[in-house]
């Protein structure tokens, strides 16, 4: 009776709790999909230091214990040692090329054509021609081909004139050596404006509802107020510089040579022979002014049309024209930045730029007469 009992009772709990598998169970009635985690790969340094050890003759348990990877890894690394003579991984397949051979030289040929085209642009007229495919397609392609979308520098337009003269000028000093250019005086003129050299964006941190708030603004002025500057520098530093608050003629620019080049010259070099820079605006080339340099023994260097890249004062005006820290708001303050400014540049960076001559004439050569990275 007590058996009876027993036995269902133990029925009776089958039936209400439910049978717990053990995995060795279930494993026959239930196929579990089991994926394994990622193993990150072997590097190539670890793949050699395993077949050197093996080839020394160590075991690969050993070889295995002391690079810190399993025994089958380095038995799979050195059978295929053994069969392709490297460890290398070979070419894996991956998906097919969306694109032929033909069809991106069709698209090297499309942007060369244009330049200044966007990847959308070039999209369409690549499919014009038989691909399918989308933008990010383009720009992988033309980023294998080393291209990349930049923003076009800006320089002065040379025609083939200014390029045969700008390359015969700087084949005719390329044999001059930094102490030749430690004797020329570079000057130049420029106009530089309230806010000049702020082109950059501006950015601000503001709510969506704070945008033209007083504070999240970039104020702009349609009329800038603005001065033209004369400076003058060599090798030895800067020289005098001087607010020209008039248009430039001949007599104004004598005046100015008179006043600021030769109290220059005199601080810079004393009596030694000097040459004189500057570029071919009508004022520099009028005879008053070629009596005026030929009286006091300056001797003028000629100078190629369009050539900024060549004048190494070019730079100076880029540290000026960043005045806007500064906030100027009228022509006294502008003028008082600028002079600052100028008195902050040091010698030894004006010696830099002098001993850039000899380099910039190799670009130029290089470049054919042609822009450059100066």
């Amino acid at each position: 009776m007590d058996t009876c009992l027993r036995l269902d009772l133990l029925v009776s709990l089958q039936l209400k709790t439910p049978a717990v598998m053990t995995p060795w169970r279930a494993a026959g009635r239930i196929r579990v999909a089991r994926t394994m985690a990622p193993t990150r790969e072997m590097s190539l340094e670890t793949k050699e230091r395993i077949v050197k050890l093996l080839e020394v003759g160590n075991s690969s348990r050993m070889v295995a214990k002391d690079v810190g990877c399993s025994q089958s890894a380095v038995s799979k690394i050195w059978t295929k040692y053994k069969q392709h003579g490297m460890v290398v991984k070979a070419k894996r397949t991956g998906r097919p090329r969306k694109t032929s051979k033909r069809q991106d030289k069709q698209l090297k040929a499309i942007c060369l054509e244009n330049r200044k085209s966007t990847t959308k642009q070039m999209k369409h007229k690549w499919e014009e021609a038989g691909a399918n495919v989308c933008d990010r397609t383009v720009r992988n392609r033309l980023k294998e081909m080393g291209f990349q979308y930049r923003k076009a520098k800006r320089k002065p337009s040379l025609t083939p004139k200014h390029k045969r003269t700008r390359l015969q000028w700087a084949k005719e000093r390329q044999s001059w050596t930094v102490d030749d250019w430690m004797k020329v005086i570079f000057s130049d003129e420029s106009r530089i404006c309230i806010g000049q050299g702020d082109d950059a964006g501006t950015f601000v941190w503001c709510r969506t509802s704070e945008i033209y708030e007083e504070a999240c603004l970039k104020k702009t002025t349609k009329f800038p107020q603005s001065l033209m500057i004369w400076v003058c520098m060599s090798g030895k530093g800067t020289g005098e510089m001087t607010v020209v608050n008039s248009s430039i003629n001949a007599q104004v620019y004598i005046d100015i040579l008179d006043s600021f080049l030769i109290p220059s010259i005199e601080q810079m070099f004393g009596d030694h022979e000097i040459i004189f820079q500057d570029d071919n605006a009508s004022c520099h080339r009028a005879k008053t002014v070629k009596a005026f340099l030929g009286e006091r023994h300056i001797q003028s260097m000629s100078w190629p049309a369009n050539s900024p890249d060549l004048n190494p004062i070019e730079n100076l005006w880029w540290k000026l024209k960043m005045v806007h820290k500064k906030a100027p708001t009228c022509k006294a303050d502008l003028a008082t930045a600028i002079k600052e400014s100028w008195h902050q540049i040091d010698a030894e960076y004006c010696l830099s730029l002098i001993k850039s001559m000899p380099q910039r004439l190799k670009a130029i050569i290089k470049a054919k007469g042609g822009a450059n990275k100066y």
